[in-house]
């Protein structure tokens, strides 16, 4: 007897429930077997980012990435895998093979430029990269850096000026916010010689576009796809991310323009475009485009001002939570400067072992960028810990977990400066504040230097006290590529010693 279905023998498949049932089985099919045949599938991790980076994209979008990486390698071991073509290492071992000159950046450092043109921070290409920081490394040499430290004390005696008003008000400071003031101030002066203010104008609007900016590279490098879906979907933030680029560039070029009006005999010799210039004219192969210059300085006034100020804003907040570390401290200061109006010279405060210990005890549990840095596996691939990562997977290393590693730094959540004195090899192996390798952080130093020059003056006139409110709780992590405490303050009183 003859029947449509005769006819049509698939019918039955054509109904929406029914091709709905077969598109997912074939779509987990697909999965699965993309999960076998992958050359990650024996990396140990969780299951699901061995099939999706689902998991990591909502982690970044909570803040919480370096958190979690953390427990993952907690659970699972030094060598796991974070996303279907991602792994991250906490073995020591990885430092060296990793960060070296043999594993590239990978696409997820090309949200770091200006229109068309890269940051020294985003440059795949090794040799451009190379070519770019050494055009960079006169601005930061250690001469230049000395020179700049009137530049930093100036801005700090009105920071400090700052915490008598509000230490006469009996109130507390907010130092998320103040400490940042500071540093732009800072930064701004130190590289194009022209200060931005905000210590007296309480202004932080360009703050604010910094935070934006800071937020959209941490999500749209690894995730490209999310600012376009952002802008099919209209989202306000999507325009907000780009206004803020765009602003920041336009204050970079504003400043640029002003120092080039001002004329040599007016300028701040010390600044980085000065040497920049001196560095173009004595060799002109380290000449940097007009775009390459605003690029950089689009970064070094974000790298600059943020990274700093957290820094010290986390370390003050260690030292007002553990008074006796805090007397500690204040005692070699006296010892070492026994007239507090006098000036505390730099030289003298690099010497300083107890001040040395907790700034790098500051920068261990507080990291700048604590999160997974990433590379691409060389040619043949890195062998790790005893795991094979094939050649092109991306491999990188975060601070957050190696900084808390207990077989390298005893009691890894404790502030414990004191474990400086005597710092071993693996202390310093994995001490990654800064990433490590050629295309480690190229302000280090600079930021080194503020952060002694700033601890060293408060804690030799303060005692600071941290504001009932202002708690472990209020203080933990929320990391956007910078770090940055939950609450988004950090309420502290000052009182004169």
């Amino acid at each position: 007897m003859f029947t449509p279905s005769a006819v049509h023998p698939f019918e039955p498949l054509y109904q929406p429930r029914v091709l709905a049932s077969i598109t997912c089985a074939a779509l987990v099919l697909y999965v699965v077997a993309g999960f076998f045949t992958n050359q990650l599938h024996n990396i140990p991790g969780p299951w699901l980012p061995a099939l999706s980076s689902l998991p990591l994209f909502v982690q970044s979008l909570r803040g919480r990435r370096a958190m979690w990486i953390m427990q993952q390698h907690k659970k699972y071991g030094p060598v796991i895998r974070i996303a279907p073509n991602k792994v991250c290492v906490s073995a020591d071992e990885g430092v060296k093979m990793i960060y070296s000159n043999k594993a590239a950046k990978s696409h997820a450092y090309d949200a770091f430029r200006f229109k068309d043109v890269k940051m020294c921070i985003g440059l795949l290409d090794m040799k451009e990269a190379h070519a770019r920081r050494k055009a960079l490394l006169p601005a930061f040499s250690r001469q230049n850096l000395v020179e700049m430290e009137p530049v930093i004390r100036r801005h700090l005696e009105r920071f400090l000026e700052w915490l008598v008003k509000f230490e006469q008000e009996g109130v507390a400071i907010d130092v998320f916010k103040w400490f940042r003031y500071l540093t732009f101030d800072v930064i701004t002066d130190i590289a194009f010689g022209q200060q931005i203010g905000m210590l007296e104008s309480e202004d932080n609007h360009f703050i604010s576009q910094v935070e934006l900016r800071n937020k959209r590279n941490s999500l749209v490098g690894p995730f490209p796809f999310l600012l376009p879906l952002m802008r099919l979907l209209r989202m306000k933030l999507a325009d907000d991310w780009i206004q803020a680029d765009e602003e920041i560039a336009k204050y970079a070029i504003r400043a640029r323009d002003g120092w080039a009006d001002s004329g040599p005999e007016n300028r701040n010799r010390v600044d980085i475009l000065a040497r920049l210039e001196e560095a173009a004219k004595n060799n002109p192969n380290t000449s940097l485009t007009d775009k390459e210059t605003i690029a950089e300085m689009m970064e070094i006034l974000n790298a600059g001002s943020d990274t700093t100020a957290n820094t010290a804003m986390f370390t003050t907040w260690e030292l007002a939570s553990h008074p006796e570390i805090q007397n500690k401290l204040h005692k070699e200061l006296v010892e070492a400067f026994p007239d507090p109006s006098k000036t505390l010279e730099l030289e003298k405060l690099e010497k300083l072992p107890f001040l040395d210990g907790v700034c790098r005890e500051g920068l261990r549990l507080h990291a700048p960028i604590p999160s997974y840095l990433e590379r691409i596996a060389p040619a043949k691939g890195l062998d790790i810990a005893g795991s094979h990562i094939p050649e092109g997977s991306l491999v990188g290393m975060q601070a957050y977990t190696n900084h808390r590693d207990g077989d390298v730094y005893p009691d890894p959540n404790a502030f414990v400066p004191e474990r400086w004195s005597d710092p071993t090899a693996a202390m310093k192996l994995n001490f990654l504040p800064f990433s490590a390798g050629p295309r480690a952080c190229i302000g280090l130093n600079l930021a080194n230097m503020q952060l002694r020059i700033h601890l060293g003056h408060i804690f030799r006139r303060y005692r600071v006290i941290p504001a009932p409110h202002t708690t472990q709780d209020s203080m933990e992590h929320v990391e956007f590529f910078v770090i940055r405490p939950k609450s988004g303050k950090c309420d502290l009183y000052f009182r004169r010693v």
